[in-house]
């Protein structure tokens, strides 16, 4: 069963996914590829979200089964410029799928966590030694900024 600490932050995931979502509803075509210069566009974001949080389940698995782990970064614009993944024509409806079935596993997984879980540590190769509530901290927020993005667009 969650504990008092847990559960709040898993509540704060929970809101932040939907907000995500709620701000990817309903972008036209043409808001999907349209953004300020030099930032990315909804489609981008999209993409970028579904596969950071891909990562980021990742990471909570390895936290809670293996403490101490080590776990790599990941490069935004290798991701972003990647031939293969084609963030910037592929349609964004796998991605969108993708995202909440990973939220949807991560916030399952922290649901079933304590609040002693929090304090469990890895070692992240961009920022030393960081904590489950850190990490957890840093993927409530990492879609809110995202999802101002696309409503950003809906404005343009």
């Amino acid at each position: 069963m969650t504990s008092t600490k847990m559960s709040e932050l898993a509540d704060q995931y929970e809101l932040a996914t939907n907000a995500f979502l709620a701000a990817a509803q309903g972008l036209t075509v043409e808001e999907l590829d349209k953004a300020p210069a030099g930032e990315w566009t909804p489609r981008q974001v999209i993409h970028h979200m579904a596969h950071s949080d891909a990562y980021c389940l990742t990471r909570i698995i390895q936290v809670l089964s293996e403490p101490g782990t080590n776990i790599r970064s990941f490069s935004e614009a290798a991701l972003v410029n990647s031939k293969a993944l084609a963030y910037s024509t592929t349609p964004i409806e796998p991605s969108i799928a993708l995202f909440k079935s990973t939220r949807a596993e991560t916030l399952r997984l922290l649901r079933a966590a304590e609040d002693q879980d929090l304090a469990l540590i890895c070692t992240h190769s961009e920022f030393g030694e960081i904590t489950m509530e850190a990490l957890i901290l840093r993927f409530i927020d990492h879609p809110v900024g995202h999802a101002q993005q696309l409503l950003d667009a809906k404005v343009l």
